[in-house]
């Protein structure tokens, strides 16, 4: 314990040029406030080290009272708000372990510590950096995950026609997502049919007016935790959680009867597939869909085409 004692004084005095290295190597933001910021948490984090360094208890007993993982918090929002990536998360505290590490290389007399002594020190050097690692990717990835939340509430009115999602949402965030958090999913791809013509005609706002309704019938019969989105110019398109492609195609049959009923001037296509089944990945999910719906145009008539296995 005396030779941790020592190896944590040294560091401690030298913390001034530890952290002057990590800028170094990890710099660029010197003046600016995140930056500062950033570099101020991460010599705090050397001081939690050499605390950590004296103390008798592991990695996972030494809590602090939760005061460890606050700070980990903290250093993520500054790293996001420099534009780190989860890669740069993690070279940030490389950097920092390096750095340390090199001190006592430099400052203190290894070879007149007993292996033991010098093994212990690594040993913890080593759980200390990859604890700090692991639960800053994981502030980081909430960080990220929480931006998404909030892009996602922003989005819901970006499409000024149905007030949903609009389509680069759904393929860069909600399939993607949806696929990563459910064992099984449908996807249902809604198309207006002669939408085009309709519009080219001058018939603008009749377009509209289908393609809102058609947005407020999928919305109204999806199941409860299904996400629609605006597929395209003339679709609209539901993710439909735990649900297979048996259950996506009653749904649709339910939209396309009030379409009948209401607008009965247009017609509706859909193309549904289902995730394993018919495919493993979103884009491919994506693909099958389309490759259903293709053959639902192709039948004419308002018609529902589940893609095959």
């Amino acid at each position: 314990m005396a030779s941790q004692s020592l190896i944590a004084d040294s560091i401690r005095e030298d913390l001034p040029a530890i952290v002057a290295g990590w800028r170094a190597e990890r710099g660029g933001e010197a003046g600016k406030e995140e930056g500062e910021a950033l570099a101020a948490g991460m010599e705090e984090l050397v001081v939690v080290f050499t605390e950590f360094l004296r103390s008798p208890e592991s990695v996972e007993t030494f809590t602090r009272g939760g005061a460890t993982r606050e700070l980990v918090g903290r250093i993520a929002r500054h790293q996001r708000a420099l534009g780190r990536d989860a890669v740069g998360v993690i070279e940030d505290f490389m950097a920092l372990r390096r750095c340390v590490w090199r001190s006592v290389e430099r400052r203190v007399d290894l070879g007149r510590l007993g292996g033991g002594e010098v093994a212990g020190f690594f040993v913890k050097l080593m759980q200390a950096s990859d604890w700090v690692t692991e639960k800053g990717l994981e502030a980081f990835d909430a960080l990220v995950q929480e931006e998404m939340e909030q892009e996602l509430g922003r989005a819901q009115a970006t499409d000024l026609v149905t007030g949903l999602p609009d389509r680069d949402l759904f393929h860069r965030v909600l399939l993607p997502r949806a696929v990563a958090e459910h064992r099984r999913l449908s996807l249902a791809v809604f198309d207006v049919a002669n939408f085009t013509e309709t519009v080219a005609k001058g018939r603008v706002d009749d377009a509209r007016r289908i393609l809102y309704r058609l947005s407020e019938a999928v919305r109204e019969e999806v199941p409860e935790g299904a996400v629609c989105a605006r597929f395209g110019d003339d679709e609209i398109c539901a993710i439909l959680p735990e649900t297979g492609g048996e259950a996506a195609y009653r749904m649709a049959e339910r939209v396309l009867r009030r379409i009948a009923e209401e607008h009965g001037g247009f017609e509706v296509d859909v193309g549904v597939a289902e995730y394993p089944a018919h495919a493993s990945r979103p884009g491919d999910l994506v693909s099958e869909t389309l490759r259903a719906l293709g053959t639902a145009k192709r039948l004419g008539g308002s018609g529902i085409v589940v893609a095959r296995q």
